[in-house]
């Protein structure tokens, strides 16, 4: 045996503790996909749905989160079972040659280039309320180009630990207002009487759409799960293809805690973001919606601080700050990251790298894409005096698709997942009624959306 083979081994003997808090060393991918819709569901959408309509739409929380919510771990599963992207199963799902690549493509490009306005103005207007001079096309422009260059040279990994503590000083100080605000107990009562007041269609599509984010999403996970390497990705590499269905009794304890530690990921991130988004909502019914001047553009940011400066006190405004601009510059940088890394790795499965196209990379087509978005966001800021509502318009387009993808990663899950890991009957039963009631769901609200109800 090899010198690489016996480190291989040794390596895979190592499986990680997921038992308890232990799990929380694992958090990775799961934990990317509940930060990809804070910058536009929770500190966007959530708030202006309150701002707006009160508690009327608190339903639409658990609705998008519990009936969306295999839609995303499937795609996780998928790759944690089989140790390759899903997108790579996408090529094999019945009908017109590779559909499902070509459609979570067309969903990438227009997704990605209408929200991307959206989430670099909130972010640019946190800076904009910090400093009160320049343009937010200003900072809109600063901000694009210090994702796409970080990203570029890889030099994010100490930035990101940072943003994650001040997103933590964030999550701590909206449970504070939550809990100093008082939620009167009749609000809990809109969580299960469905409505859909004058006006609120676009905002219903868009909490649908972006709670807990745009289910294609779950496609980034799982790219990003292929470039972690472990699990069974890393046992695929090792042993070859042949290991998914056979995996060698030595390893398979190895491949068994990855799996499990995946799904947590994904659980816990759900639901910490399943949390936040209702107490932004219920805390913008609660503070903003009293008010006269119901928030709008670059000063919807500065509207959702006075959620806190009204609950806790003035002192909790820098604070505030900090932890907002973390968490929307987490969300440019994983957009950033996602859509690109999901745009090329959909044509190099279309169209395959070769010899006598050097320049078709994935690498190359990821800073193709990333410049489309950067023109985007220009555009966008420049041309809409209210980028915001790009969001709800954005997460409309994503609502309107979530069936499909979902009944495709459906698909994927029962046919090409090796038994022992493959979802159970009641995961199966519980996607098709959310495939259901998604699909419903869609065909209520988007006619609404575009006025023709």
């Amino acid at each position: 045996m090899s010198q690489d083979a016996a480190a291989d081994r040794r390596e895979m003997e190592q499986h990680p503790d997921v038992r308890g808090l232990r799990i929380l060393r694992f958090l990775g991918p799961g934990l990317l996909v509940a930060m990809a819709g804070v910058g536009t569901s929770h500190l966007v959408t959530a708030p202006l749905a309150g701002a707006h309509f009160e508690f009327a739409l608190l339903w639409v929380l658990p609705v998008a989160f519990l009936f969306k919510w295999q839609g995303f771990e499937l795609a996780m599963r998928y790759t944690a079972a089989t140790g390759e992207s899903i997108l790579s199963a996408y090529t094999r799902i019945p009908g017109p040659k590779k559909w499902a690549v070509w459609a979570v493509l067309a969903a990438t490009i227009v997704i990605g280039c209408t929200a991307v306005g959206a989430i670099v103005a909130a972010a640019a207007a946190v800076l904009w309320a910090s400093f009160g001079v320049g343009s937010l096309l200003a900072y809109g422009v600063v901000l694009s180009l210090l994702a796409v260059g970080l990203l570029l040279a890889g030099k994010y990994r100490g930035l990101e630990w940072v943003n994650k503590v001040l997103a933590i000083v964030l999550v701590i100080g909206t449970v504070v207002a939550f809990v100093v605000g008082g939620v009167q107990g009749e609000a809990w009562g809109h969580l299960l009487l469905p409505a859909i007041p004058a006006g609120s269609a676009l905002l219903v599509a868009g909490l649908m759409g972006w709670m807990p984010t745009d289910l294609s999403v779950g496609v980034w996970a799982s790219l990003w799960m292929t470039s972690k390497r472990r699990g069974m990705v890393r046992v695929r590499e090792v042993f070859g293809p042949q290991a998914v269905e056979h995996t060698p009794a030595e390893v398979r304890p190895y491949a068994d805690a990855w799996f499990k530690a995946a799904l947590y990921d994904f659980r816990i991130g759900h639901i910490v973001s399943w949390i936040i988004a209702t107490m932004y909502l219920v805390l913008g019914a609660m503070i903003l919606f009293a008010r006269e001047d119901k928030p709008e553009g670059a000063g919807t940011i500065l509207a959702i601080s006075h959620i806190f400066t009204d609950t806790v006190g003035v002192w909790m405004f820098p604070i505030f700050i900090a932890g907002a601009s973390a968490a929307l510059f987490s969300t440019v940088l994983i957009i950033f990251d996602g859509f690109p890394r999901t745009f090329a790795a959909c044509l190099t499965e279309l169209v395959a790298t070769h010899a006598d196209r050097p320049w078709w990379t994935e690498r190359t087509l990821m800073r193709v894409m990333m410049g489309v978005m950067v023109v985007c966001a220009i555009i966008a800021l420049t041309l809409f005096p209210n980028p915001a509502m790009l969001v709800p318009a954005a997460g409309a387009v994503s609502f309107a698709i979530s069936p499909v993808l979902f009944a495709v990663n459906l698909h994927v899950a029962v046919k090409f997942i090796p038994a022992r890991y493959r979802p159970g009957r009641f995961v199966v039963i519980w996607s098709w009624i959310s495939i259901v009631v998604l699909s419903l769901l869609t065909l209520w609200v988007i006619p609404q959306t575009l006025g023709w109800l």
